[in-house]
């Protein structure tokens, strides 16, 4: 991975939005906010969707919640100076720390749940989708929220000069206030995500920013707002009572149409480089920390470490169109692509590298709880197998080095490629996977590229024969541009298919997901895919990291969420050190 972390409403990189996917990449490397994509490594998920043993508080027993006292929350970044929601210029946690969304991704499943909507209805065929409000909702200066908020905000999403989410919202025509609370989206075609990951951003105020909106004439944007004269407005738990260069200061918000927080006050500090964040989390300095890697969770008190399941994906994709081996590819055999599966040892890396937060067995990369097939499993290590799927393809060690050659004598050395600055998890994972595979006749090179000599190679050049990714998914699913043979980057530069994988059934599954919006008809498409692609294998799973996160003796009430881990500030009490 890399370093910082995104909010699950931005963690997809699909490429047939405007989130161009090596954009994205990009984005979620350095850190937005998908920031996950995180501080040099990554984050995982689990195949169930329940947390281990994750208490619903802090790992010991808890006293009765009490109100009162300061929580102070340190996040990856460097400034506080662009509050733009839409430009996710600053660590997601401020932000949904004061706004919130129309609909909320459940903590568990990621499924949407009523939040400033009450329901929701598609109509006209899925082409329009209208939404009921919460009447008793108001923003931190009084003034009711309304229908008219959202419009504005879906407006700014769509057309800021500086948005990151654009993409989500390429289909969608024209946001309508038909009453104070009723908001009607139209859409030009289906849009099977939307729901899911356009109506899950946080809503802002047509109040506070309609006039600087309305002021610019082209290329506008809310980054140019000053946030020092005029602190954003919310309808969240928490209100904003002062923002620094490096620092954004709340207080519990009252009244709230929800139960207020506990604490009387939230600190959040942005603070770049992991270990300068772990040194402040270990000096007491912040409540909760996340993302953890594994290394730092192995030294800190087991009594603090909370494991829960994350949306995240671990896998290298076959290339099936590499210009230097002969016929394009050492996998058009589906044995060779099965024997390999069986080579790899996904216990002992899961116990190694990830000290067993991970389910390394995970088939597939859908790792939405809502849609993913529990039930698709990548196989346990089968050596004996393995040898004997090769030899029935016709690879055999003709000259006794190790190394299997088909009868012409091409020798069965595949080379992955990666991302350097691709999670260390990633990394370690690719170097036994590197000796398990040799362990069965496989001779593997594992390059290590920077991110545009990476881009170079899957894009133009193409000779490589495993591409190995590591990221996190929002709550729809993105990821159809990367098995849908009209997305081969080959033919679509647009696309993200990165070996020319091409098959019927995938491509039926991904139309059928394509035009659906009832979300039970999207994740029979979904579990579809997830079958055809584990049959006719697509890449070797590594499975689905899980998240780790380092709570504080004193705090109490942590529940971990698989879209933003530390989403819950407002369900945390202080107690004296132990209880």
């Amino acid at each position: 991975m890399t370093s910082d972390r995104v909010p699950a409403s931005l963690r997809s990189r699909s490429m047939t939005t405007a989130l161009n996917r090596r954009r994205l990449l990009a984005l979620v490397s350095v850190g937005v906010g998908l920031a996950h994509s995180r501080d040099g490594f990554a984050q995982e998920r689990a195949a169930t969707p329940v947390a281990t043993p994750v208490p619903l508080a802090t790992p010991e027993a808890m006293q009765s919640p009490a109100q009162g006292g300061n929580l102070r929350l340190v996040r990856p970044g460097e400034s506080l100076d662009n509050l733009n929601p839409a430009a996710f210029a600053v660590d997601y946690q401020v932000t949904l720390s004061y706004l919130e969304p129309l609909v909320m991704p459940d903590p568990v499943t990621m499924q949407p749940t009523p939040w400033l909507a009450s329901r929701w209805a598609w109509r006209d065929a899925g082409l329009s989708l209208e939404f009921t409000l919460r009447d008793d909702v108001t923003w931190h200066d009084g003034t009711p929220f309304t229908a008219q908020d959202a419009a504005f905000s879906y407006t700014v999403y769509q057309t800021d000069a500086e948005s990151a989410v654009s993409g989500f919202f390429l289909l969608a025509e024209s946001f309508e206030a038909t009453s104070d609370h009723v908001l009607t989206v139209s859409f030009r075609e289906r849009d099977a995500n939307w729901l899911l990951n356009a109506a899950t951003l946080p809503v802002f105020s047509y109040g506070q920013y309609a006039a600087f909106w309305d002021d610019q004439s082209v290329a506008r944007s809310l980054s140019g707002f000053d946030w020092q004269d005029s602190l954003p407005l919310g309808t969240g738990p928490w209100k904003f009572t002062d923002v620094s260069a490096t620092s954004a200061r709340f207080e519990r918000a009252e009244p709230y149409w929800q139960p207020p927080a506990w604490a009387d006050a939230l600190e959040i500090t942005v603070q770049p480089g992991l270990k300068a964040r772990l040194d402040t989390w270990e000096a007491g300095d912040s409540a909760l920390l996340w993302p953890v890697s594994q290394r730092d969770a192995s030294e800190v008190d087991p009594n603090r470490v909370v494991t829960a399941p994350a949306a995240s994906v671990m896998f290298a994709a076959f290339n099936f169109a590499n210009p230097d081996i002969p016929g394009g590819s050492y996998w058009a055999d589906l044995r060779v692509r099965q024997a390999a599966s069986l080579a790899l040892n996904r216990a002992r890396y899961a116990e190694e590298v990830f000290d067993d937060r991970i389910d390394a067995f995970a088939a597939g990369v859908v790792s939405q709880p809502w849609a993913h097939d529990a039930n698709l499993r990548s196989p346990e290590r089968d050596v004996i197998a393995a040898q004997s799927l090769l030899a029935e393809a016709g690879w055999l060690d003709y000259d006794g080095d190790g190394v299997r050659e088909d009868a012409s004598g091409l020798p069965l050395r595949p080379v992955i490629i990666v991302r350097d600055d691709a999670r260390p998890e990633l990394h370690a994972v690719l170097a036994r996977v590197a000796r398990d595979l040799f362990d069965v006749g496989f001779g593997v090179t594992v390059e290590s590229l920077t991110p545009d000599d990476f881009d170079e190679r899957w894009i133009n050049a193409r000779t490589y024969d495993l591409i190995a990714y590591a990221y996190d998914q929002v709550p729809g699913f993105t990821d159809y541009d990367l098995f849908g043979s009209r997305w081969d980057i080959r033919s679509n530069p647009a696309g993200w298919n990165p070996g020319g994988y091409a098959n019927p059934d995938a491509d039926a599954a991904i139309d059928a997901f394509l035009d659906a919006v009832s979300l039970e008809r999207q994740r029979v498409a979904l579990q579809q895919l997830q079958a055809v692609t584990n049959e006719d294998l697509f890449g070797l799973w590594f499975g689905f990291p899980r998240d780790t996160i380092l709570v504080q003796r004193d705090v109490n009430g942590f529940a971990p969420n698989i879209a933003w881990q530390t989403a819950g500030t407002s369900a945390l009490w202080l107690g004296p050190v132990g209880s």
